[in-house]
């Protein structure tokens, strides 16, 4: 039991510091955009490695420094654009401005000259192919809204080498220090930790985010992700 306190407390001291997903978290949270889809994807990608780590993975990291480098330079370049579109949206609220679900323009309804009745008559096919069709372009429209913020997940993960260095090398080498069962105690208390904390951030934005999307708050909102996503973007090159 103390090793899996001691592993849940270590998770969260990792996963609390301000970093790239926390932002991303946060961020669409306030829009109200793909919240479940961001944690999710967050969630799957903090088990796999911390789950790795346990495994023993750590010393293919650290056997081959190639790859964090490459990470580093393809990780600076994403929080930097990530930084840009950040300070776009505070100054051209027009283009952006904490949007809400309930107003993404991203998702427009279907003209109006395209909504069939099915026609149940025989030989009435010609009207339910239609209406088929209809259907399923009402299914994949909304769908779009979906596709950057899991593509940022996974970037703001994945081309992060702190989240190798911290998760994969140092949480990984601390677990394989309980031995052969007591390691696998302390990754299911490091576990724990991020299946609290992820959802706490992403859906305790969305509550929020009356208050958080207006103008004033959201250009400020926006002005500190672009200044976090430098200092990290930099922090990063220079590490």
């Amino acid at each position: 039991m103390n090793v899996a306190l001691h592993g849940f407390l270590m998770g969260l001291s990792l996963i609390i510091a301000i970093g790239p997903q926390n932002t991303l978290l946060l961020r669409q949270g306030i829009r109200r955009t793909a919240v479940g889809a961001v944690v999710t994807v967050c969630l799957v990608s903090e088990y796999i490695l911390i789950i790795g780590s346990t495994a023993g993975v750590g010393v293919i990291i650290d056997r081959a420094p190639v790859i964090l480098d490459l990470m580093k330079y393809l990780g600076f370049a994403y929080l930097i654009w990530f930084a840009f579109t950040s300070f776009r949206e505070a100054f051209h609220p027009d283009q952006n401005t904490f949007t809400r679900d309930e107003q993404n323009p991203s998702v427009s309804p279907l003209p109006d000259d395209n909504r069939y009745t099915i026609n149940t008559s025989p030989g009435g096919t010609g009207s339910v192919a239609v209406a088929e069709r209809t259907l399923h372009t009402a299914k994949q429209v909304p769908q779009r809204v979906w596709v950057k913020p899991i593509l940022a997940a996974l970037a703001m993960t994945w081309l992060n080498p702190a989240a190798y260095v911290d998760i994969v090398v140092m949480l990984g080498g601390i677990a394989n220090q309980y031995g052969e069962i007591g390691r696998w105690y302390f990754a299911a208390g490091a576990l724990l930790a991020s299946s609290i904390w992820m959802p706490t951030i992403g859906y305790g934005a969305r509550k929020l985010s009356g208050p958080l999307s207006r103008p004033n708050v959201a250009r400020m909102v926006n002005i500190a992700i672009g200044v976090v996503m430098i200092i990290i973007a930099v922090r990063l090159l220079f590490h």
